[in-house]
């Protein structure tokens, strides 16, 4: 009797806090709406891209940016130590875009991690005001600096990412990857961190991120994270902490990212930050716990309540209240629906990746990424 009434209580606070959860998902929905160019202006800005590794990727990237475009001084890409044929594919780009320039990285010294290393090389090139950084595997939208700039200006926010839109080709993609954008955008609650600057919601995604160089200089930039896995988001909070302006926004008509092209590289990419994102282990398990118990379990008990194995109404509904969310988010990022259908399957596979981080983190020789190491 006992555990019935606790199993009644439990059922009450998942309940609960998911219809929560519904409200801040459905506002999230409602007002996290494309950029418009918004004012002009006269500045200019200079866009960086680190690289290491991206023979695949890099052509692309460069070939999504109108040159033409006078907002764009310069485009300076930074090979950080690739051991492809990323430095030949530059020279070549170089010889018919008179806008790129190429430099070579600078071996990582210790204590830094290697984005984060090649970035603050990078920063010390611009001459513009504004400095715009992209991932190699990125590929800019048109308008996309006019958009950015116009909203940084009009906001006064010296630091603002656009949270790109998630390419996916493979099944592994589509099933695995649009469980980025639920745990985000169900805990993340956009419309307050806008009006809010506390530095707990700040929010990045690295793949596009634009400076105000001034203010970049005059706090160090990417020095403040030179140790991070997780350096987008964290900078954001340490940019807040250092009472300036950052802001996240749509960024569907922005810029569109790959972020990995197989199940192996997505284990790989979200093992690198599934356990680094968090500062301690109580965290981190505090995490995976709230993830499983609220996102995970009533989804699992649907299929006993409706063969009456196990038969809990407000599980029920809990459950059917998440894959509603699933599938709110997947029609306002362009996710394929079916794959909210395998909810419980992305999350066990992503609280595998989660342990796989923890112990290779803690225990073994470290994290592996882009053929370099982390670890204590």
């Amino acid at each position: 009797r006992n555990s019935v009434k606790k199993m009644n209580l439990l059922s009450i606070v998942i309940f609960c806090f998911l219809l929560i959860i519904a409200i801040n998902t459905l506002l999230n929905f409602l007002n996290w709406n494309k950029t418009k160019i918004q004012i002009s202006n006269d500045e200019q800005l200079t866009i960086l891209i680190p690289a290491r590794n991206e023979e695949s990727n890099i052509k692309r990237c460069i070939e999504s940016i109108d040159i033409s475009n006078d907002l764009i001084k310069e485009i300076i890409v930074l090979d950080d130590n690739s051991e492809d044929r990323t430095w030949l594919i530059l020279e070549e780009i170089s010889k018919i875009n008179k806008k790129l320039t190429i430099k070579r990285g600078l071996k990582k010294p210790d204590g830094w991690s290697g984005k984060s290393y090649a970035c603050y090389q990078l920063s010390k090139f611009p001459s513009t005001n504004w400095i715009l950084f992209i991932d190699a595997d990125t590929e800019l939208k048109k308008k996309a600096p006019e958009k950015l700039l116009s909203y940084s200006i009009d906001n006064n926010v010296s630091m603002l990412s656009a949270w790109p839109q998630i390419e996916m080709k493979s099944i592994s993609e589509k099933l695995l990857m649009p469980l980025l954008n639920f745990i985000v955008f169900t805990t993340f609650p956009a419309i307050y961190a806008k009006k809010s600057n506390m530095p707990s919601l700040g929010l990045a995604h690295g793949a596009c991120i634009l400076f105000n160089k001034k203010i970049y200089e005059d706090i160090s930039g990417h020095e403040l994270v030179k140790d991070s896995l997780f350096e987008d988001t964290d900078l954001a909070k340490k940019w807040r902490s250092n009472n300036q302006v950052s802001a996240c926004i749509n960024g569907l008509n922005i810029i569109k990212v790959r972020m990995y092209t197989s199940f192996k590289d997505i284990w790989l990419g979200f093992e690198k930050n599934s356990y680094p994102a968090f500062k301690n282990d109580i965290y981190f398990f505090s995490f995976q716990i709230f993830n499983f118990l609220f996102f995970s379990f009533p989804v699992i008990l649907m299929p006993l309540h409706l063969l009456k194995i196990y038969e809990n109404n407000l599980l029920f509904f809990s459950g059917l209240l998440i894959l509603f969310l699933r599938i709110l988010l997947s029609i306002k990022f362009k996710h394929p629906i079916w794959s909210s259908f395998f909810h419980v399957l992305a999350e066990t596979v992503f609280l595998l990746i989660s342990l796989s981080s923890f112990i290779k983190y803690n225990f073994l020789s470290g994290i592996k990424w882009k053929s370099r190491k982390y670890g204590k």
